[in-house]
């Protein structure tokens, strides 16, 4: 019973972050990106926020103060946060949802590529062979009409933004808070808050805000909040494994809501890209019983 209850946890989780990259494409021709953004992030952010205090309430919670030594670290995050965010919706904006959300499968494997120029974990071979066939999809994808097309600026943006999100990853991990919503809910009030400074230097107005709050709770807060619930009944390890196919599902959702032109290409991608998360799943569950066996 508590398995299945992780695994649909870890399902809604996966599902709720990839409505994100459908929903800036509804509304990125209508409303500035930079408004956005602030306002998705600033529903994400309260509504972790009253999730934490409600959370203390029932629970005895360890202490919110985060070691000044800790701080940097957060101002990083919240750098590689403003920038990954900044970029999808940018590149959503010229380029199909599908296409966006297909391409954050990168997001893996600069975590893991990160990992090893950073903190020097070692790279194996099934990470080794991910990466190439996540490279050969990318190449893949422009090809047409039979021949290699110049790599467009939305791919180099999705890219950069999958880099962004890979150190961020990894600060992330080497930070010692026990508090999940807590530090989420620090990281996206922050991010809100720098990008409400843009949409009040550029004077952008939004009706549509009380319901971009509330996607920006659904879409990225609740989301944690269920990833954080799946990993208490799976663990990290097979938590993760499902939250990776989130692109995945994003591209789906993109096919279903936009009717979004399915190529061969496309196809031969998505496969090799489900194969490389396949992959690196399979490295990643050889670790943790290593782990375990160690233990």
């Amino acid at each position: 019973m508590k398995k299945n209850i992780g695994l649909l946890m870890a399902i809604c989780s996966a599902f709720l972050y990839a409505f994100n990259v459908i929903i800036e494409k509804s509304y990125v021709e209508e409303i500035s990106s930079e408004m956005i953004l602030f306002l998705m992030y600033f529903g994400s952010g309260i509504g972790l926020f009253l999730i934490h205090l409600w959370s203390r309430k029932t629970k005895k919670a360890s202490t919110n103060r985060i070691p000044k030594k800790e701080i940097p670290k957060i101002i990083g995050i919240v750098i590689c946060e403003l920038l990954a965010s900044f970029f999808i919706i940018e590149a959503v904006k010229n380029v199909n949802a599908g296409l966006v959300s297909l391409l954050s499968v990168f997001e893996i494997i600069m975590t893991a590529i990160c990992a090893f120029l950073i903190f020097k974990t070692p790279i194996g071979k099934n990470e080794i062979m991910s990466i190439l066939l996540m490279v050969i999809g990318f190449i893949i994808l422009n090809f047409k009409d039979g021949a290699f097309n110049e790599i467009n600026m939305s791919s180099l943006l999705v890219i950069g933004a999958c880099l962004c999100w890979g150190i961020e990853n990894n600060i992330t991990a080497s930070i010692s808070s026990k508090e999940p919503a807590f530090f989420t809910a620090i990281k996206c009030s922050c991010v809100s808050l720098l990008y409400l400074f843009l949409v009040l230097w550029n004077g952008t107005f939004c009706l549509d805000a009380p319901i971009l709050i509330l996607y920006g709770f659904f879409t990225y807060g609740l989301s944690i909040l269920t990833y954080a619930i799946s990993t208490k009944y799976l663990g990290a390890n097979k938590a993760t494994i499902i939250f990776s196919f989130s692109p995945i599902f994003g591209v789906l959702l993109a096919i279903l809501i936009y009717h979004e032109k399915i190529t061969i290409p496309f196809i031969i991608s998505s496969i090799l890209m489900i194969c490389a998360i396949f992959l690196l799943n399979k490295n990643t569950d050889k670790k943790s019983l290593k782990k375990e066996i160690i233990k």
